[in-house]
């Protein structure tokens, strides 16, 4: 059997759009420390369906610079016990109120809660950003990565891709397979920076890239091996390319917004 080929465009997500939800993905604000930066606004006009779990509604609500900008939240999802009733108040009072899901389940978190949510709403598939730093505590770090293992079965992408998009980088999950990501498009500013990893966090794999500083042919990476962090996408390359044969995470660094450090 050939391997799969896969094309990305991460850089859409990020991008400034012509009309307000343009772009077919869900935007997950999980309970992590937010700013009201350039990086969340875009993602708040470009998403098409507008979730949060449990605390994130806090996150959202707590911003300095509120002023209702991102008072069109569509639901609330988890076990609820980080959501203030004060910000459930709010939501709950909006002309389009959100729809407060309780979920008292102890067989998964927040995070995964939003994710199958989202999806009974779409069983067709739908692109996830899940919005969330990756910067505190190492078990909640791990979880949300393994979350994007747990969330993607199978050889492909059938149920829509899940981005991590922390303050600083991009992560998400290449299937074995070969990819193309396009890291530029064509009349756009670049939204990405230089520094890439690719990370077999599940099992061995053997990779090959094209368009990254130092390329790999038939590079076998293991976690306590060979990892692929802290490489460069050279200046001209407007698509890396990768073939893995087993999936890997592969995450791309933010370019810096004039005037904010992060997300």
């Amino acid at each position: 059997m050939a391997p799969q080929s896969f094309e990305w465009h991460p850089a859409k997500l990020l991008q400034d759009q012509d009309q307000d939800g343009t772009n077919e993905f869900a935007l997950l604000v999980l309970n992590q420390p937010l700013k009201n930066g350039t990086t969340l606004r875009r993602l708040w006009r470009n998403s098409c369906l507008r979730v949060a779990a449990d605390g994130g509604a806090n996150r959202l609500h707590e911003l300095s610079s509120f002023q209702g900008k991102f008072s069109n939240l569509q639901a609330i999802i988890g076990d609820l016990d980080s959501l203030k009733p004060s910000v459930r108040d709010f939501y709950s009072s909006q002309p389009t109120p959100a729809q407060v899901v309780h979920d008292a389940s102890q067989e998964s978190t927040d995070f995964g809660k939003a994710i199958d949510w989202i999806r009974k709403q779409h069983p067709g598939g739908l692109d996830i950003v899940a919005l969330g730093g990756i910067g505190g505590r190492v078990d909640q770090g791990l979880s949300q990565l393994h979350h994007l293992y747990l969330f993607q079965p199978g050889p492909g992408y059938s149920m829509g891709r899940v981005y991590l998009l922390s303050g600083r980088s991009l992560t998400f999950l290449l299937k074995a397979g070969s990819h193309r990501i396009h890291v530029k498009e064509d009349g756009e500013d670049s939204v990405f920076g230089k520094f890439v990893g690719i990370i077999p966090l599940q099992e061995p794999s053997v990779i090959s890239t094209k368009g990254l500083e130092w390329d790999v042919a038939d590079w076998e990476s293991r976690i306590g091996g060979r990892i692929s962090t802290s490489n460069h996408v050279l200046p001209q390359t407007k698509c890396v390319e990768i073939q893995t044969t087993k999936d890997v995470l592969f995450t791309i660094a933010l370019g810096q917004v004039e005037g904010e450090d992060d997300a």
